[in-house]
């Protein structure tokens, strides 16, 4: 082979393997999918009555996965006398460059006498900022105590009494990325739950035959907004609508949702910031207002703080 046609070959050669490793190259510059995954975070918050803390750690797992887990405890003076479960949290995810799909658990426990186990999946498309997802949900949940009961005779008596739902559901929540500063959001549930009460000990006179639903919020305890993740919501919605500078964001939403068994409607109207405050360090105040129909009007705040790494 002459050298004319050597230097043609090795040319040749150079040029095909700058053009395998182009997008190589394109791809090494890109963030994985997982990228923003490795965090710790606290949260909390409160109204008059009700509080709730939770802590979080995230850590990435290869280039697409990641594992979360969380601890907290929740406390409400609703009529429950004083109920403070706490609360464990686990959950997985993997992501594509425009698919994600996530998997969570949540398990809420006070002694005997309490406890729920929630677990939700949702899977998601993304592109240029703008969301859609499918979210699907299962929950089982059981209070027991005494409740008091007519006894025939213009009187009251107490009895034990036991309280479970269980059901599924299933919702869309998406993102529209509206302009380069400005999102809108939203989100929509329905579930269908099963809800059962039962008397554990003696049958007390007169009996407790059509009180199912005022002896399972008597267990339950009322709703809050604060604590809405341990109410039974047949439907609920959400719309929001955030604006982004280089270091602080600003959203403001507005949640409803129906209470099972005709417990009432729960609304809410909340405004938040996240602000970048140093290098891997974002705090997200917030304040609202919210009403329910067992636990009346209420000014709640939230605080909580992620630094990332």
């Amino acid at each position: 082979m002459n050298t004319q046609a050597c230097r043609a070959q090795t040319a040749t050669t150079i040029a095909l393997l700058a053009l395998a490793l182009a997008p190589a190259a394109t791809r090494a510059d890109t963030p994985p999918p997982n990228d923003g995954q490795r965090y710790v975070s606290v949260g909390g918050q409160a109204d008059n009555h009700d509080q709730q803390v939770l802590s979080t750690l995230s850590l990435p797992v290869g280039q697409r996965a990641w594992v979360q887990a969380g601890v907290g405890r929740s406390r409400s003076d609703q009529a429950t006398g004083g109920r403070r479960p706490g609360i464990v949290t686990g959950g997985v995810g993997v992501a594509g460059h425009a698919m994600q799909l996530t998997v969570n658990a949540s398990h809420r426990a006070d002694g005997s006498k309490y406890r729920q186990t929630d677990v939700g999946s949702s899977l998601e498309w993304r592109q240029d900022g703008n969301i859609l997802g499918l979210d699907v949900t299962h929950r089982n949940s059981r209070a027991s105590g005494t409740v008091a009961v007519a006894d025939g005779q213009a009187g009251s008596t107490s009895v034990p009494a036991l309280a479970r739902i269980s059901g599924n559901g299933v919702g869309v929540h998406g993102t529209l990325q509206a302009t380069e500063h400005v999102s809108l959001y939203g989100a929509v549930a329905r579930n269908h739950y099963h809800s059962t009460t039962q008397q554990t000990g003696p049958t007390a006179p007169g009996g407790l035959l059509g009180l199912n639903p005022v002896l399972e919020r008597a267990l339950l305890g009322g709703t809050s907004v604060v604590n809405r993740d341990e109410a039974a919501l047949d439907h609920s919605a959400m719309v929001g609508a955030s604006y982004r500078w280089d270091k602080v964001a600003l959203s403001g939403e507005y949640t409803t949702g129906q209470v099972h068994d005709n417990g009432g409607a729960m609304r809410s109207v909340e405004l938040k910031a996240a602000v970048d405050v140093a290098p891997g360090w974002r705090v997200a105040p917030g304040v609202g207002r919210g009403s329910s129909d067992q636990g009346g009007h209420a000014n709640f705040a939230s605080l909580s703080a992620t630094y990332g790494w």
